[in-house]
């Protein structure tokens, strides 16, 4: 690698692990659809304003109000400049490769009108975005919508209804963080040929709907295992 190359890479600014939001307007910023899917292109390799609205298929001019906000709100930053045609042209990073919320922002202020406001912008943030994400995976073919699809393609979504003690909602929960933990660890962040990216989404709280009258209504678009001899 000549010599200019290697004080590149060695310079090049990379993403932080975890960038914690700890204000509503930040959150607010962020869960607008159009910046999340600026923020997820700019995770990988730097890109221009031009860059990206190549990538989404908007025009350039729509987007730099986005990216300004973005900027401003420490969710992405300026990594390198160049002169194209006299124009001084950006190229911009995420922060992070991954956000969370800071929980304090989902609990209400007593004195506050908008009382579970953080909590409102971060389940609407998080279920629109999903169904946008689910409805490209099945449009692009890569989910499979049908009964007889294959495990890894099928687009699994659904709900279920359990009664559980206190004591068994804690284990339900303890068992599946251990199993999330186990596959977390089998490739990290580096992915290895043949692996896919899966996302996992999940809901597990008390409720006061009340339960199906039998199995058969709890299913959503999701199956059952087969029993033996199936």
């Amino acid at each position: 690698m000549p010599e200019e190359q290697e004080e590149k890479q060695h310079d090049k600014v990379l993403p932080e692990d975890f960038c914690t939001i700890s204000d509503l307007e930040t959150l607010k910023v962020v869960t607008d659809p159009l910046r999340l899917n600026i923020v997820n292109l700019l995770r990988g390799e730097p890109r221009t304003a031009k860059e990206l609205a190549k990538a989404l298929h908007l025009s350039q001019t729509k987007l730099y109000y986005h990216i300004g906000l973005l900027e401003q709100h420490g969710l992405i930053r300026v990594v390198d400049t160049r002169l194209v045609s006299g124009i001084l042209e950006k190229q911009y990073q995420a922060t992070a490769y991954k956000l969370s919320v800071d929980r304090r922002l989902f609990s209400p202020a007593p004195t506050s009108p908008a009382g579970y406001e953080g909590l409102e912008v971060f389940l609407s943030a998080v279920l629109d975005y999903t169904h946008s994400d689910m409805m490209r995976s099945v449009r692009s073919g890569l989910a499979d919508f049908s009964d007889d699809a294959p495990p890894e393609r099928k687009l699994n979504v659904g709900r279920r209804w359990f009664w559980l003690t206190p004591a068994e909602a804690r284990a339900f929960m303890e068992r599946l963080w251990a199993l999330d933990d186990e596959f977390q660890r089998l490739h990290g962040d580096q992915p290895t040929e043949g692996a896919q990216l899966y996302e996992f989404l999940i809901g597990f709280y008390p409720t006061h709907e009340r339960a199906p009258d039998s199995p058969e209504q709890q299913i959503g678009i999701d199956q059952p295992p087969p029993t033996d001899g199936e």
